[in-house]
């Protein structure tokens, strides 16, 4: 919750920063024919709330959780039926995405061999 009112919070203070660039930049017009030199465009305001508000806290947050290390994996611990040797050097933990892909392909190429058609390894 606390995390909600600090992004709204955050939010709201840049709001009321560019606006008041805007409110003094109306409040030095002699004219309503005056070029607003002092006021950001809506594309500057745009592009800053894109790149600061938005992309560097999220890139920030992706790349806290980026490591191998944190992410939940299968098969990362040895388990008690092995029996050491090379077969417990060959098999290493695989991330779960990877995991539930290559299943779902395996399925696939299952069910389309059963129907006879070729896989993409039979092509050559």
């Amino acid at each position: 919750m606390v995390p909600v009112v600090l992004v709204l919070l955050n939010h709201y203070l840049w709001f009321r920063h560019f606006s008041h660039h805007q409110d003094r930049a109306y409040q030095n017009m002699s004219s309503y024919y005056d070029a607003l030199s002092d006021m950001p465009s809506f594309t500057e305001v745009a592009s800053y709330f894109g790149l600061c508000v938005w992309l560097v806290p999220f890139a920030l947050f992706v790349s806290l959780s980026a490591s191998d290390n944190v992410l939940p994996t299968i098969g990362s611990e040895p388990s008690a039926s092995t029996s050491g040797g090379d077969s417990s050097k060959s098999r290493r933990g695989q991330g779960m995405v990877k995991v539930l892909v290559d299943n779902v392909l395996s399925g696939i190429g299952g069910v389309s061999s059963s129907l006879g058609w070729k896989r993409s390894d039979d092509r050559l």
